[in-house]
């Protein structure tokens, strides 16, 4: 028997695909590995790839976040390396979205190179061929806030700004 811990993770790649499950004889097949495990990370589609964003390793013990971008591409059913975050990121999910040809990051973890892990104020923002910047600071650092743009307003709600408690206010600016 296997002992499942919350600590290693897995390389596995899954698909189903949509249009066969719509009749009702999708099944799920396994694709190229994901070169580094990891979790927590942040997961996009822009231009027809995958973008998998930051993330961490070792959940449970040392939660080590990455700076690490991997871009899958269905066509070729392989992974490529992506412009790295400005630091390690983690804890995003619900806050990285896709907008007029960007990809955006609000929040989450962070750890800077020889720093401790810290709750993230930055937007970060991703346009083609370009590299990550910051393009907006949130009011107060926030841990895994979902976030969109949506008529030329930046709505950032929930997340955390700490380990223990949960905000319940909406942040809304101009889209950056």
């Amino acid at each position: 028997m296997v002992e499942v811990d919350r600590d290693t993770d897995s390389p596995d790649h899954w698909v189903l695909d949509l249009n066969e499950w719509a009749t009702g004889s999708a099944e799920w097949t396994q694709a190229a590995p994901m070169p580094v495990p990891r979790n927590q990370f942040a997961c996009v589609t822009f231009d027809g790839k995958i973008y998998a964003m930051g993330g961490q390793f070792h959940h449970d013990s040392e939660q080590l976040d990455q700076a690490r971008v991997d871009i899958y591409d269905p066509v070729t059913d392989s992974w490529s390396a992506g412009p790295p975050l400005p630091k390690g990121h983690s804890h995003a999910e619900g806050g990285t979205f896709v907008h007029d040809g960007r990809i955006y990051m609000v929040g989450g973890h962070t750890t800077a190179p020889g720093e401790s892990k810290k709750v993230e104020a930055d937007v970060l923002a991703l346009s083609r061929g370009g590299q990550w910047e910051v393009v907006a600071i949130l009011p107060m650092p926030l841990s895994s806030p979902a976030a969109a743009i949506i008529g030329g307003k930046l709505y950032v709600a929930g997340g955390s700004p700490g380990r223990s408690a949960v905000q319940a206010d909406m942040w809304v600016r101009d889209a950056p």
